[in-house]
C-alpha cells in the first residue's frame, strides 16, 4: 500500500502555492501599484495574500483570484482605504462562505468606489 507523509504532502501543497502564485503574480503586474516589482517581489507578495486567505478559509480559485485583485489595489489590509472596515468585516467573517464573502466584497468595493465618484 502507497503512503503519503505529512512531509511529502507539504512539499506538493508547496510547488502548487508556487505555480499558482507565479500564474496570479503575471495577471496582476500590470496594476500601477506593482509596478516597481520584480517576479520574484510579486509572487512573494501573491503567496503571502494566499496564506492570508487561507487563514480566513477562503480556497477556490475563483474566489481568491477576485479577492486578491481588491487586495492588490486596496493593500494587504485594505491600508489604503480611509475606512477599511467596508471590506475588512466582510473578509474577515469566517462563518460566512467563502462565495458569499467574495460577491459581498466586489459589491462592497462597487458602494465603495461609487462614494468617490
Amino acid at each position: 500500500m502507497l503512503t503519503i507523509r505529512q512531509e511529502q504532502i507539504s512539499v506538493m501543497m508547496q510547488d502548487k502555492q508556487s505555480l499558482i502564485s507565479a500564474t496570479l503574480s503575471n495577471a496582476l503586474k500590470g496594476l500601477p501599484f506593482f509596478q516597481f516589482y520584480s517576479s520574484k517581489q510579486l509572487q512573494i507578495w501573491v503567496s503571502k495574500q494566499i496564506d492570508y486567505l487561507a487563514a480566513l478559509n477562503i480556497h477556490e480559485k475563483e474566489n481568491v483570484e477576485n479577492i486578491l485583485e481588491l487586495l492588490a489595489m486596496h493593500g494587504e489590509n485594505f491600508e489604503r482605504c480611509d475606512d477599511p472596515s467596508w471590506a475588512l468585516t466582510i473578509i474577515e467573517d469566517i462563518n460566512t462562505h467563502e462565495g458569499i464573502r467574495a460577491v459581498m466584497l466586489k459589491r462592497a468595493h462597487q458602494e465603495y468606489l461609487d462614494n468617490f465618484e
